[in-house]
């Protein structure tokens, strides 16, 4: 008799269990700051296929990692370096892009890879406050002359990027830079100029951070990055941006594997690479979309002249492959030499 009044509880209970958790929202990760402000108008919330929101990381794609292989995947697309993709891919914590939903031709050469659909360009150059230094450094080895140029200057906290400039500051042609730093000789070359320029320098880790030391007058001469520098000029300030110290790098849109949304994230990266939306994103943020019809639009160019795509030819575009091979070894060894 028990039993048979305990039954219907028993099945309800089991019945209770056997409901799914409620799903959440889709989720998006990119760099943050003023440009996700935008993108978050412009792209994430045009997304005709439910509500999206979106968080911020540091690109550092080691909580990825760790989600993946807890089994609790809480983001579903992220934007990813050249070289994380890879990597990534390689490991499995991101999906294939399923080019049935994303269309693989609308992406600029090399714009579209096994896990990764073309974001945004982007660029570190060498800029100043022209209205407390009238006169600045036009390349890196005059940004590297601390006689002919007095001041504290503001690189990178890392190898990435840093090591390219020492040697393009101690005379390496860029057409060379990787081909040297790929031997014993040329990484002491490197750490060789760093030696001399670094009771001069102050190094950053945030994106930000070089916009600040210039306008505070703490640094002279900063390496940044061309967007943050190119909104501040749009916005009066008197930036002199040198187009010719150029490094550049585009990021890619991808799906973490294991996500719960994973279909619907695919349809979001449609989304957000299409003209349409990217097109109301260039009015806002001088960005250099990796969707070919943006990025060669004539009156986008027009209207944003500091973006990007303007000015690659005279750049040095960063070699994924390099820091692919090269990178966890020469990373170590900045992490060493900053701390000795």
């Amino acid at each position: 008799m028990m039993r048979r009044l305990l039954a219907p509880f028993v099945a309800l209970a089991l019945g209770l269990c056997a409901v799914p958790a409620l799903a959440r929202d889709l989720t998006i990760v990119a760099g943050g700051g003023a440009l996700q402000d935008h993108m978050r108008r412009t792209l994430f919330a045009t997304f005709p296929g439910g509500p999206v929101v979106d968080t911020a990381y540091d690109y550092n794609v080691g909580p990825i990692r760790a989600m993946v292989a807890a089994g609790n995947v809480t983001w579903d697309v992220v934007m990813v370096e050249a070289p994380d993709l890879v990597r990534g891919c390689e490991d499995g914590i991101f999906e294939r892009i399923d080019w049935s939903v994303v269309d693989r031709g609308k992406f600029m050469p090399g714009g579209a890879t096994t896990c990764g659909a073309g974001a945004i360009g982007w660029g570190v150059s060498v800029f100043y406050d022209e209205a407390r230094h009238p006169n600045g450094p036009s390349n890196f080895v005059e940004f590297f002359d601390t006689a002919r140029f007095p001041g504290r200057r503001s690189m990178r906290r890392g190898a990435r990027m840093t090591l390219e400039i020492a040697l393009m500051g101690d005379g390496v042609a860029p057409a060379d830079v990787y081909k040297v730093l790929a031997t014993p000789q040329g990484q002491q070359r490197a750490f060789a100029a760093l030696d001399r320029l670094r009771p001069h320098v102050t190094f950053w880790t945030g994106g930000q951070q070089p916009i600040e030391l210039v306008n505070s007058g703490e640094v002279a001469y900063a390496v940044g990055f061309v967007g943050r520098v190119a909104n501040g000029i749009r916005a009066g300030a008197r930036y002199n941006l040198r187009w010719s110290t150029l490094l550049y790098a585009y990021d890619s849109w991808a799906v973490v594997r294991g996500s719960p949304n994973a279909a619907q994230g695919m349809r979001l990266i449609e989304h957000i690479t299409s003209p349409a939306p990217l097109l109301e994103l260039t009015r806002l943020w001088p960005i250099n979309p990796v969707t070919q019809a943006v990025a060669e639009n004539p009156d986008v160019r027009a209207r944003n002249p500091l973006m990007m795509s303007n000015h690659t030819a005279g750049g040095l575009e960063i070699d994924t492959e390099f820091w692919l091979e090269h990178g966890p070894d020469l990373e170590q060894r900045f992490a060493s030499w900053l701390n000795r």
